[in-house]
């Protein structure tokens, strides 16, 4: 059991840190201050849940979060493709954003009922707080559709880009089919599809953007980010984001 809730809780946590890390790339160059502010803090909360979940895996195994999150290899992270992309535009950023809260969001609701009831406890309380992430990038979303030239062109680019790799976010990783068994996870990544496409739908079509509406889900032929295999683009970030760290692994942080 130990090892299935491994692969459930370094698949989540490391979607978070580092998709937490590419948001921090945005400080002090997000479009006005105020929002340079908003994705600071978006940041810092996915860093955080990132570490809730590093936390509830040292309860387990006794493993300890900060090597977890700094000194693995990139073949030890369980992170989809879509969130080791580089931060791209802004258009990028919050495409990226949407797609990405939107599967968190089923994600979480089916980890709530999970039978591993310290995951579910924590569970309840991040829900609250991704909520405010997705209000966010639904007001940007809805702001960037309703731009001309230029911000829409950017934002239907961003659309492509993004749904490239929105399929890897339902990939599974090892052990899913005893996870499910063992009511860990009450359902397979790959059934959450239809829930994200409906709620995909929902924010796109009154856009009139219902032609980024995927008809189905075409997971990819290879294995990719949950079975670690990664791009080039996850070693980049990983140099910057373990720099400190590993300049003196053995110092209180």
């Amino acid at each position: 059991m130990k090892d299935v809730l491994r692969e459930i809780l370094l698949s989540t946590a490391d979607d978070e840190l580092i998709l937490g890390h590419r948001d921090s790339e945005w400080t002090a160059f997000a479009p006005f201050i105020e929002e340079d502010i908003a994705i600071s803090s978006l940041a810092q909360d996915e860093i955080a849940h990132a570490s809730v979940y590093l936390q509830l895996l040292h309860d387990l195994t006794g493993e300890d979060p900060d090597r977890l999150a700094f000194l693995r290899e990139p073949e030890e992270r369980r992170n989809a493709w879509l969130l080791e992309r580089p931060k791209g535009d802004w258009a990028y950023t919050v495409v990226r954003h949407v797609a990405y809260d939107l599967f968190d969001d089923i994600r979480l609701r089916h980890l709530a009922r999970s039978s591993f009831r310290p995951l579910a406890e924590v569970v309840e309380r991040l829900q609250r707080e991704e909520s405010y992430h997705l209000a966010h990038g639904r007001l940007w979303l809805e702001r960037l559709a309703q731009g001309k030239g230029e911000a829409r062109q950017r934002l239907e680019k961003a659309l492509s880009a993004v749904l490239e790799d929105v399929p890897g976010l339902f990939e599974e990783g090892a052990g899913v089919e005893e996870a499910v068994a063992q009511g860990l996870l009450p359902t397979r990544p790959r059934q959450w599809w239809e829930e994200w496409r409906e709620a995909w739908g929902g924010l796109l079509i009154p856009l009139g953007l219902g032609a980024w509406v995927p008809e189905e889900l075409s997971l990819p032929a290879a294995p990719g980010g949950r079975q670690g295999r990664h791009t080039d683009q996850l070693e980049e970030l990983l140099g910057a984001l373990s720099e400190v760290y590993r300049s003196d692994p053995a110092a209180a942080w």
